[in-house]
């Protein structure tokens, strides 16, 4: 069973919680603890070692992210909870972290439960964690964290050149060559700044930072800044170009 902690400051929220692990996951979880303040979270996390800490964005009038910082070692997987926040959210995204948002569904917490096994045997989250710290602040640059055969990796937003589908999988080109990942476009297209990123073609997601030359035509195209040359279909080059006007 997987060694779970609950950090909320609201009992109604960590009830909810119980009362899914009990009807949804019964042979699942191993709840040690349900604690209500960071302080008391310092001292207990690292004395009863958890495999999993469901922990609220808000607590009292300190974060999560401020235990995550203050804590020594993150030997633990986390689940945030949150109440609708589309900042935190995107940041959640970029860096490959799960959540549940408040009012927690039954279906989420399922199918949140389900990633988590596929997970829990993989080293640490604090590279994952160190990424989140960078994308909750305003002036960082921002990072996405990508699968890879051995565990992860990260990208910095600004370096994706483009993006390339290929069935269920992604080609994704920066500066430094190409990185395969098992995720649809669409994934990348919901997840990718909308000022930043534009679909050009069902196939094709570029950075329009790093479009350098435009070709009009039957066959528009755009030249990249690696040299790749991306199709514009008839139906996106309208709203392609309003970004150049």
């Amino acid at each position: 069973m997987i060694k779970t902690i609950i950090i909320d400051d609201e009992k109604h929220c960590s009830d909810r919680i119980l009362n899914l692990i009990e009807r949804q996951q019964p042979n699942t979880f191993n709840v040690l603890k349900v604690i209500d303040t960071i302080e008391d979270a310092l001292e207990l996390v690292p004395q009863l070692q958890p495999d999993l800490v469901f922990l609220d964005i808000k607590i009292h009038e300190k974060t999560g992210f401020d235990f995550l910082q203050a804590i020594d070692t993150i030997n633990f997987k986390v689940i945030f909870t949150t109440a609708f926040d589309n900042f935190a959210i995107k940041a959640f995204k970029y860096s490959a972290i799960d959540y549940l948002l408040k009012p927690i569904d039954a279906d989420d917490f399922n199918a949140s439960v389900s990633r988590l096994r596929e997970t829990i045997s993989q080293q640490s989250m604090e590279q994952q964690l160190q990424n989140l710290f960078k994308n909750i602040k305003p002036n960082q640059k921002k990072v996405i964290t990508i699968p890879s055969l051995t565990g992860f990796e990260t990208l910095k937003i600004e370096d994706i050149i483009h993006l390339e589908a290929d069935t269920s999988y992604t080609h994704i080109y920066t500066k430094e060559g190409k990185t395969i990942v098992s995720k649809p476009i669409k994934f990348y297209e919901n997840l990718l700044d909308d000022g930043l990123f534009f679909k050009t073609h069902k196939s094709h997601l570029i950075n329009l930072d790093h479009v350098k030359q435009y070709f009009k035509g039957k066959q528009s195209y755009v030249v990249m800044s690696n040299k790749a040359q991306v199709p514009i279909s008839v139906r996106r080059k309208e709203e392609f170009l309003k970004h150049f006007n």
